[in-house]
């Protein structure tokens, strides 16, 4: 069941479902109530190394993802609350050894609400429901997919903090929660049923601007959790993964901003050791 377990509870869970799109620098910073923002990504993602119970066991996975994200977001109010429902279309292509897939990741459907949005005092407190949909295109017979053919919910809270004019420092976690995939082949080519554990994870964004148009951010990323089953049988697999990154964005004009990230897994308990680099095109009406 290796190659099972491997597509799902690492590359469908973790790299391309759509449901662990991390966030950015400045994410829960809203902007007015009526501004709508257009966001255009692209990821590239790679890994060679494989890691098992903190150890390398693998160092030739070659596994490349490269996608693009649609990313409508609107910003209301309702009463005092300040809220932004949003929708992440992925579509892209993913290859790992001799496999591949392309074509439309699994969509998801948000909406932070901002309980507390105080600009005197720069501090804010949200609260993000995102709900994962099995969209994505999906081959029981592939090792690499786009889609993870299962529902997944994700709970996310995020404080922010801002300090002087320029600095910001947003801490958040979350919890992720998952729908079982009936439809995994085993190394036999027999149907099993896959399931996993609640992941959980936390992010710290700190952010300072440079220039009224230019900020640059330090990112940390941790995922932990998620150990899988195959049919009831746990694979012992939990996950405990440490990631650091950098972002610099531009105001290009003041309604077109671009952004770039870079990060990289610094440590690994198990799964691809990953590193990603991250493109953004803003726009703002």
């Amino acid at each position: 069941m290796k190659r099972s377990i491997l597509s799902c509870a690492v590359l469908g869970a973790l790299v391309f479902s759509g449901q662990a799109f991390a966030n950015n620098a400045r994410d829960y910073i809203p902007l007015d109530p009526g501004s709508f923002f257009l966001g255009l990504y692209y990821n590239h993602t790679g890994a060679d190394d494989y890691y098992l119970d903190g150890d390398k066991v693998n160092s030739s996975m070659d596994y490349t993802g490269n996608v693009s994200i649609l990313r409508p977001v609107y910003y209301t109010n309702i009463g005092s609350i300040t809220l932004d429902p949003q929708l992440i279309l992925p579509v892209g292509e993913a290859s790992l050894a001799n496999d591949q897939s392309s074509g439309i990741g699994d969509a998801i459907v948000a909406a932070t609400i901002w309980f507390v949005n105080n600009k005197e005092s720069k501090f804010l407190f949200a609260y993000t429901p995102f709900i994962t949909m099995p969209t994505g295109d999906y081959d029981e017979q592939s090792s690499v997919n786009l889609g993870a053919n299962r529902w997944a919910h994700k709970h996310e809270f995020c404080v922010v903090k801002g300090f002087g004019d320029s600095t910001w420092l947003e801490l958040s976690a979350y919890a992720q929660f998952f729908t079982d995939n009936d439809d995994v082949l085993s190394a036999d080519n027999v149907k099993v049923e896959l399931s996993q554990e609640m992941v959980y994870g936390a992010e710290a964004h700190l952010s300072h601007n440079f220039t009224p148009e230019f900020f640059s951010s330090l990112d940390y990323i941790y995922t932990g959790g998620g150990e899988t089953s195959i049919n009831d049988i746990d694979q012992d697999n939990e996950l405990s993964t440490h990631n650091l990154g950098v972002t610099f964005a531009y105001m290009l004009t003041p309604n077109v901003q671009v952004m770039t990230n870079f990060n990289t897994d610094v440590s690994v308990d198990t799964g691809l050791k990953t590193t990603t680099f991250m493109g953004r095109l803003g726009f703002i009406f």
